[in-house]
């Protein structure tokens, strides 16, 4: 198939998904107007006459099957990036590959505009090793171009068997890398305390069930003081470092905020009221004065603590903004036997709100120099230093949240 062809099938399914995302929005709106019966069914038989006449006009014959798969994709991909349609014949892939989730990899990569691209890697694991980095693009994969590729596909093959070679094509700043990555098995970051100008930076670099246990040893070392930290002087403060944290378990989020806060710390809310109601009735562990890093690849759990930690303790943001996601997906099976997963709530912070926008750091330090090769990088960490000032300098704190 010619070029242009393929151009006007991609117009055809581009007017198809906006038809039928029309049709989904005219439902919403008929249970507010007394025509929205008929306001839906109008946009069901436009739907209808489209499709007919790319059936029976386009110049190449086109699979009934193929357009209607395109469509589904194309309302979930309107809806938010973790939301996916799985088609039957690929569920079995899916559903095998989906709780290796990025252990695998420690690559979490989601499309935007067609785009894929790394939210996300873990420390230590096969991505880091072989070089990745977020912003990367993701241009190929195994051979194949990513743009008319399914995130789940994507996703499949990055959760494969440990020992596999995934073959990779990125961009990065527009320079483009031939990337060999080997899937394996590999032992999750877990919280990681240092000393920097006598302030204690903690890491946390993953969400799961031991990172409460984890912080709470952290912040015992801190006020006691260790013969590891000996500079460690302003034991009244703390910087929580989250760049690049996403994914993991959103609860054990709330338990990390619980060391800090005491009252409700947030709920998961559905459409009408909240499911749960996170709650916290211990004396907080920690007390002093706190800052946070965080970066457009903070996304999930570490939203969650930033949030809480905002609201309940003044806690101030530095950085970059959020990536803008704190969600819980269901999976729903589909007549056609196929599978849909659909975000159908939000986590929030105290104030109830839903976590589904970009967190607004107090004192925004862009990271320019995010994806250039390592020879381009400037010295030092600039986030970092910017955070630790923010912690030493209190006289200043006023002045540079107002700048």
């Amino acid at each position: 198939m010619t070029r242009g062809r393929l151009i006007f099938v991609f117009l055809s399914l581009a007017t198809v998904v906006f038809l039928v995302s029309g049709s989904i929005l005219a439902v919403a709106e008929s249970r507010q107007s007394d025509d929205g019966d008929d306001s839906f069914y109008k946009s069901l038989a436009i739907f209808t006459e489209v499709l007919s006449l790319v059936q029976r006009a386009y110049v190449d014959e086109t699979e009934t099957d193929s357009l209607i798969s395109g469509a589904y994709e194309g309302v979930v991909d309107a809806l938010d990036p973790f939301s996916l349609y799985v088609p039957a014949d690929q569920v079995a892939a899916f559903e095998a590959n989906r709780t290796a989730g990025v252990g695998r990899s420690g690559l979490l990569v989601l499309k935007e505009r067609g785009v894929a691209f790394a939210v996300a890697v873990e420390e230590g694991s096969p991505a880091a090793q072989a070089g990745i980095e977020r912003s990367d693009i993701l241009s190929m994969i195994q051979g194949k171009r990513t743009r008319p590729m399914p995130l789940f596909e994507i996703r499949t093959i990055l959760a494969g068997a440990p020992g596999t070679v995934v073959k990779l094509e990125t961009y990065r700043q527009g320079r483009r890398r031939e990337v060999e990555l080997v899937l394996a098995d590999y032992p999750r970051p877990g919280v990681r305390l240092e000393e920097r100008k006598g302030v204690g930076v903690l890491r946390l670099a993953a969400f799961h069930a031991g990172t409460p246990k984890d912080v709470e040893l952290a912040l015992t070392t801190l006020e006691s003081g260790t013969p590891e930290l000996p500079g460690l002087s302003a034991k009244d403060r703390l910087l929580i470092d989250l760049r690049g944290v996403a994914g993991g378990d959103e609860r054990v989020a709330y338990g990390v905020a619980g060391l800090f806060a005491t009252g409700e710390l947030g709920t998961l809310a559905a459409r009408q009221s909240p499911v749960e109601v996170f709650q916290s009735g211990d004396e907080p562990r920690w007390q002093g004065r706190v800052a946070i890093l965080i970066d457009r690849g903070t996304q999930g759990p570490a939203e969650i603590l930033a949030t809480v930690l905002k609201q309940k303790t003044d806690a101030a943001l530095v950085g970059d903004r959020s990536f803008g996601y704190a969600g819980r997906q269901e999976l729903v099976r589909l007549s056609n036997g196929g599978l849909l997963q659909i975000t159908d709530a939000f986590y929030t912070g105290p104030d109830r709100q839903p976590i589904n926008d970009s967190l607004e750091p107090d004192l925004r330090v862009r990271e320019d120099f995010v994806g250039l090769d390592e020879e381009n990088q400037p010295p030092g960490d600039t986030i970092l230093e910017q955070g630790l000032d923010l912690l030493l300098e209190e006289e200043e704190v006023e002045e540079k949240l107002a700048a």
